[in-house]
């Protein structure tokens, strides 16, 4: 038995789940903006304390690596690094388009073969996005995107195609193709991260906590302030 403590800070939804191998234990969650700093730490003690676990007691840490909110990252991988050193624990990144997948299969019930298209918001019309198969095969690695009307054409066949994430709903605007189909309210959240995070620790797919930094996929910058005069 593995217990497994995965935390996602990628959105605007910070949230802690803790994993008896697949099987969720408990799950806790926060959507109060910019608190992910604040609100991390006591979402673990708390999820900690709801499932009688003590924090030695938890044999790895996983992590939503990206892509996604550059600061919410950054929060969620220092944070679980901080815990993988001081306990000596190992430490499992999960892409966050593949959790956002997850979720979305809930919602679908479908027995011919499709294809899974989770998007992030980019701003404009800008998605971070890969395209996968109904078994997590990709298709498409994950890339940014500037979306126009002729994405994803000539792509799918007849197979359908489903699109969901925050970023689809620009897309949902202007796609026009009876193939395309969109799943309203899916984000990324730590409750689907058990099944990639377990098999990804009876593989000994670790990361290297010295060298393992978030998944952006495009480069961060701070934008200067002029001075007054």
């Amino acid at each position: 038995m593995s217990v497994i403590l995965c935390v996602d800070t990628s959105s605007f939804m910070c949230s802690v789940s803790i994993f008896e191998n697949s099987n969720l234990i408990n799950s806790n969650s926060t959507e109060v903006k910019k608190s992910h700093s604040k609100l991390l730490i006591t979402l673990i003690d708390k999820s900690l304390r709801d499932s009688n676990f003590k924090l030695s007691e938890i044999d790895a840490f996983a992590v939503s690596k990206g892509p996604g909110s550059y600061t919410g990252l950054r929060i969620g991988v220092s944070t679980i690094k901080g815990l993988c050193y001081s306990l000596n624990k190992p430490l499992i990144s999960v892409n966050t388009l593949e959790i956002i997948s997850k979720h979305a299969l809930n919602f679908i019930n479908d027995i011919d073969d499709f294809f899974l298209c989770p998007m992030i918001d980019a701003r404009r019309m800008e998605v971070y996005t890969k395209l996968i198969d109904k078994n997590f095969n990709e298709l498409k690695s994950d890339r940014a995107l500037i979306l126009d009307k002729d994405s994803f054409s000539g792509i799918s066949g007849n197979k359908k195609i489903y699109f969901f994430g925050d970023g689809s709903y620009k897309f949902k605007k202007i796609a026009n193709n009876n193939n395309f189909y969109f799943i309203d309210n899916i984000f990324s959240t730590s409750e689907f991260m058990g099944e990639i995070s377990n098999i990804k620790h009876k593989n000994n797919q670790h990361e290297n906590l010295t060298k393992f930094e978030p998944f952006y996929i495009k480069d961060f910058y701070f934008v200067k302030k002029k001075k007054n005069g």
